[in-house]
């Protein structure tokens, strides 16, 4: 189920430093992608929230990195010169290849007979835009660090409510809608039928259970000698991957038949499954993602603006995936010193992806708890296996490059049921607000369409912004160039200044759900919750250390009861807590 999220999200991201479209940073993007998520699931497993929740890149960040893309510097890079360019401020050139801020493919250049040499931009490579990413993620993580450590998550939910969350999070994803223009430009065909088998899957498909043998199946083989097989909804787990590997087989079969033209230039190249084939040899065997890969780290103010919006919507977004995790498991819900936890290794998370290069700090993977819901099959074993494997994947190159040389139809049916599921999941926590009040229509709506309307006009108008002042030009071009922040910030502004009842703005109900309300207590659930969200070491800890009790991501008191760790005592720890998280042991 990770997969396309990595495939999509890592070859975003490339696509937006400007790499060519069979350059190694594909591979290593993809394969620090992997490291990462698979170095944060165990983290977050074993020390943060303790549920057992996959760790992916965050779409919150996309935003960020299209309003850098923007700006001059990033928009003139020569992508052609690949890993080894000389002098990429000898030319002002936009590269040939599709620029997914652009309607499809703009091949367009500049000369300089037109454009006097003294004002020409400072053009960076890839390797350069990677590099500002780098240093401003790990300068932006502080900031979810410090909500986290400090336990200013409570004080934070207080003043977003689900009219702030709507439009923050569905403009996440209406802010990327040119980015499957650009994708489904080589082959619409193919991109059409991904879509449709997205749909087809998920839609229609879903309810078929595909027999498929399990461990008790083979028990009761072995048992009443007759063949007995469980079915599985595939379809419903699984509905991307499908539609990318149905589509890649199709692109495979119409490559060998010479459908799609040879020549690098011609756009349907692109939907060859060997218009990539170079970047499969050229990657080795293995490859180790580590910080510094894409050089010393540089600094961009305005990335840092619109890294810290995306940290506070990643936050909304696993704070409620902790407690939809939590229910699944079917468990207490999650204590403040496990969400503060939580949120703190994310945050340790997004200075991992900083450092290591990949400009998409991991998150709370949403779809893994679907399928925990789904399969009731939930246990910190399998995370920590999971996490293993992603790390064993990391490493190996070859693995990574295959992967990645998927054509881009194939990721077409991905990225719209990823950008579509990410506006519908925002639009999704207006269920709580009173949508006949003109107060709230008017606040959700403006968020909304001035997320949408300012930035493409910034986009055609960069000049009405221009100071002079290089370093001050950035501040205002990605506010204002970034959606979800600038509809995050008009709606929170709006909701907690305009006048409303509690219970027409869906406060009440939204804080219930997250378990912030402070008139509502759970203190018959505070063992069996400490016995979940704890560990076995932290009694002799703060023997120790006592003051580690008191800070806000520890459990409170002097440590588990081992006593409490029998089920058949009073007050022990329940059956489906041991069977889906296993031991607080772990």
């Amino acid at each position: 189920m990770c997969v396309p999220s990595f495939l999509v999200m890592s070859f975003l991201a490339a696509e937006i430093v400007g790499a060519d479209h069979d350059s190694l940073i594909r591979t290593q993007l993809f394969s620090t992608v992997i490291f990462t998520s698979g170095a944060c699931t165990l983290l977050q497993t074993a020390l943060g929230a303790r549920l057992p929740m996959i760790q992916g890149p965050a779409a919150s960040f996309l935003p960020a990195l299209l309003a850098a893309q923007r700006s001059r510097e990033w928009s003139c890079t020569d992508s052609s010169t690949d890993n080894n360019s000389t002098d990429y401020n000898s030319t002002y050139y936009n590269s040939t290849d599709y620029n997914i801020t652009d309607d499809g493919y703009n091949n367009t250049t500049s000369t300089l007979d037109t454009v006097p040499r003294a004002d020409l931009p400072t053009c960076l490579s890839p390797e350069d835009k990677l590099r500002e990413i780098s240093g401003s993620l790990m300068a932006a993580s502080a900031v979810e660090i410090l909500i986290g450590g400090t336990g200013l998550v409570g004080l934070l939910m207080k003043f977003v409510g689900p009219v702030t969350v709507a439009p923050t999070i569905a403009l996440v994803g209406l802010s990327v809608y040119k980015v499957p223009i650009a994708y489904t430009r080589s082959s619409w065909e193919l991109s059409l039928l991904g879509v449709v088998l997205v749909v087809l899957f998920a839609l229609y498909l879903g309810h078929i259970a595909v027999p498929f043998p399990t461990r008790s199946a083979c028990c009761a083989q072995h048992r009443r000698r007759k063949s007995k097989t469980h079915g599985v909804l595939i379809f419903q787990l699984l509905p991307v991957l499908l539609s990318i590997l149905v589509v890649w087989a199709v692109s495979g079969i119409l490559t060998h038949a010479n459908v799609f033209p040879t020549d690098p230039a011609n756009p349907r190249f692109k939907a060859r499954t060997d218009a990539k084939s170079t970047m499969l040899h050229r990657t080795p065997w293995f490859y180790v993602p580590h910080p510094g890969q894409f050089g010393m780290p540089s600094f961009n103010i305005g990335l840092f603006i619109g890294f810290i919006a995306g940290f506070l919507a990643s936050i909304i977004e696993s704070v409620g995936d902790y407690f939809a995790a939590a229910k699944a498991c079917e468990v207490t819900t999650p204590p403040k010193h496990a969400i503060n936890r939580g949120i703190f290794i994310e945050g340790l998370g997004g200075l991992l992806s900083g450092a290591v290069g990949f400009g998409l700090s991991t998150t709370s993977y949403t779809p893994n708890i679907a399928a925990m819901t789904l399969t009731k099959t939930a246990h910190r074993y399998i995370m920590y296996s999971a996490g293993a494997i992603m790390l064993v994947l990391s490493v190996v190159g070859k693995v990574g490059a295959a992967l990645a040389t998927v054509p881009d139809p194939a990721l077409a049916g991905a990225i719209v049921a990823t950008c579509g599921m990410m506006v519908t999941l925002g639009l999704s926590s207006l269920q709580y607000v009173n949508m006949n009040s003109s107060r709230n229509l008017l606040i959700v709506g403006m968020a909304l369409f001035i997320g949408i309307f300012l930035p493409e006009w910034l986009e055609r108008h960069p000049e009405d912004f221009e100071t002079g002042v290089k370093d001050l030009d950035k501040i205002p071009q990605l506010i204002l160039g970034t959606p979800m922040l600038l509809g995050g910030l008009i709606a929170i502004f709006l909701d907690n200044t305009a006048k409303g009842s509690r219970k027409d703005r869906g406060i009440d109900a939204w804080q219930n759900l997250l378990g912030t309300n402070t008139s509502i207590t759970q203190k018959p659930m505070e063992t069996s919750s400490d016995n979940t969200y704890g560990w076995f070491w932290q009694g002799r800890l703060y023997q120790y250390l006592p003051c580690c009790s008191r800070l806000p991501f520890m459990p409170p008191g002097t440590g588990l009861d081992r006593t409490l760790t029998s089920p058949s005592q009073p007050g022990g720890t329940p059956d489906n807590v041991r069977s889906l998280l296993g031991n607080s042991s772990v």
